[in-house]
């Protein structure tokens, strides 16, 4: 298919910065497009040409030369392909040198690890790879004027990550720190050693120590207590997590046939230690 010879205009005439109006007087959404797949653009460039109050100022490849043409053009809108979108990259690029440019990922699957992907590298909105030219033409619209620019389907995804983000920082989590290292620490912090821990959780030794130090790394502490003292003052408890011996955690001086059994054992405060025929077999 042969290119469209607006697409091959030199870059004075690709960038040029005054504005046109649509037949009622109302300034045009100034463009740019980005994007990987050259077919694919080219057809998208000539249905955003078509489009009333559309100006289509620019196309290109996410290169380092887009960047510069996009910062000449000055559009209201960057519209990037979801891969490159994706990388974010670009998008950041766009944002520190055309600030005022809002960046739009288009052909979006609605799936919640692309949609949050597109949202992390910091795009105004989305377009759908379903979305007809009037829902595109609406979206640019939103997106020039500084709106939150998707579909319902999307702005849910959005809103269920935002919420859940709320709730992590509402109950002070480490949000470094894997589900098992911060059961781990909460262990740490009831007072059982290493060997305790392994026993406790029916995991090797080796794995535990594995576990600290990588607590250790992400916290930024040297030391076992360190790292105790540090997810008390973050205010970190989880009901589902025993604290120490005198909340559950399986005594490792009971007899391997209990633990195997997964008995939990609840030691009561310190207490003289029963004869040796009240012992279990």
């Amino acid at each position: 298919m042969e290119r469209p010879p607006e697409l091959d205009r030199p870059e004075s005439a690709v960038s040029e910065r005054g504005a046109s109006v649509d037949r009622d007087g109302v300034r045009a959404i100034r463009v740019f497009l980005i994007g990987e797949a050259r077919v694919y653009c080219d057809g998208l460039a000539q249905l955003l040409s078509s489009q009333p109050g559309v100006q289509l100022v620019g196309t290109a490849a996410p290169t380092r030369d887009s960047i510069r043409q996009i910062a000449t053009a000055r559009p209201d809108v960057v519209l990037v392909d979801s891969a490159t979108a994706r990388r974010g990259d670009t998008v950041r690029l766009i944002s520190a040198t055309s600030s005022k440019s809002h960046v739009i990922a288009f052909a979006v699957r609605e799936e919640e690890a692309e949609v949050l992907a597109c949202a992390e590298a910091g795009v105004a909105g989305y377009v759908a790879c379903d979305a007809s030219s009037n829902e595109l033409a609406s979206i640019l619209r939103k997106a020039s004027s500084g709106e939150l620019a998707c579909s319902p389907r999307l702005a849910a995804i959005l809103f269920r990550q935002i919420a859940g983000l709320a709730r992590d920082q509402g109950s002070a989590q480490l949000p470094l720190l894997t589900p098992r290292e911060r059961e781990i620490l909460e262990l740490i912090d009831g007072g059982l050693m290493n060997k305790e821990i392994a026993k406790a959780l029916s995991i090797e030794l080796t794995t535990v120590k594995n576990h600290v130090h990588h607590i250790l790394e992400k916290l930024g502490v040297s030391r076992r207590a360190a790292a105790a003292a540090k997810v008390r003052k973050l205010g970190h408890r989880s009901a589902s997590i025993p604290r120490g011996r005198d909340q559950g955690v399986p005594d490792p001086r009971q007899s391997g046939s209990a633990r195997q059994e997964g008995q939990i054992i609840a030691v009561p405060s310190p207490r003289p230690p029963p004869a040796a025929s009240s012992r279990p077999a």
